[in-house]
């Protein structure tokens, strides 16, 4: 597996693509996940040969990026993103980046037939364009119950949130190629109380990609999405997640992404370092 930073940990991503990149690879990485406008503006302000020589010098991979497409929002906004979706797609290509996550929210205001009948249509869609590029779309489910029920709820009605949950809806979007996915977070399966047999059960090919962090000492229907830890600062049995991964034969990215703001205080480099550190005892104990 390869170790991988994700700007989030750090507070954001350096201004540059440069250094951002060198960022990664000063601190044990082995990968970053990235923003796609910032590798285009690379691009612009020298030439895609260069952006490829940057990676490959200091032999950094590009795991990740986001989906540009508003699939929530209306018909218009998701025709808008869906038209600039092939820029992407080919800025992911020129670099190699093969992967293009999204998350899905555990709770909304609408009604949930509607709402995942419209989400299957629009993820079909979305999978076959990338498809088309040669890349995978890895949908994320969102664990915590604080996230769907409480004052922190993201809606009234609950929607996805657990894994098996995202393997239905997955089957059902029955993409092109199968190249639709999981994306899974160690914060996420500890929230749905999910143990080593779900991920046992999987197939290495149903996994597009892998988040790792850690949660603090409350209890677990306490737990608030946006308060995660560094790998092995906490209380998810994080041997049994990675232990599990491997056993299926997973052997791609794992990306590091807390969301903490004693850590993103230190400053980037600060906390790149922290961030590898923890990696680096992850993946090497």
């Amino acid at each position: 597996m390869v170790p991988t930073l994700c700007s989030v940990t750090i507070g954001g991503a350096p201004e540059k693509l440069r250094d951002y990149v060198a960022l990664a690879e000063q601190c044990g990485f082995g990968a970053i996940e990235v923003d796609m406008g910032s590798v285009v503006r690379a691009a612009e302000e020298s030439s895609w040969d260069a952006v490829r020589a940057l990676f490959d010098q200091l032999a950094i991979a590009p795991a990740a990026t986001g989906l540009p497409v508003n699939w929530r929002g209306s018909d218009d906004e998701f025709a808008a993103g869906m038209a600039k979706l092939p820029a992407t797609a080919q800025a992911c290509q020129e670099i190699g980046c093969r992967r293009v996550c999204t998350w899905i929210p555990p709770a909304i205001d609408g009604d949930p037939a509607a709402f995942r009948a419209s989400s299957v249509t629009r993820f079909r869609a979305v999978a076959k364009m990338l498809s088309d590029y040669g890349i995978r779309f890895g949908l994320e489910f969102v664990g915590p119950r604080t996230s769907r029920v409480g004052p922190k709820a993201m809606g009234p009605n609950e929607f996805i949130f657990n894994l098996p949950q995202t393997l239905n809806l997955i089957s059902e979007i029955d993409a092109p190629a199968g190249n639709v996915g999981l994306l899974i977070d160690s914060f996420h399966w500890y929230c749905t109380g999910s143990n080593a047999d779900e991920l046992l059960a999987l197939e290495a090919r149903q996994i597009v990609h892998v988040h790792v962090n850690d949660a603090p000492d409350v209890p677990v229907d306490e737990q608030l999405d946006m308060q995660r830890l560094l790998p092995g600062d906490g209380v998810i049995d994080l041997a049994t997640f990675m232990g599990s991964l491997a056993k299926v034969g997973y052997r791609d990215f794992v990306a590091i992404e807390t969301f903490n703001k004693e850590l993103t205080a230190l400053g980037r480099e600060a906390a790149a370092e922290k961030a590898g550190l923890a990696m680096e005892r992850l993946f090497f104990r």
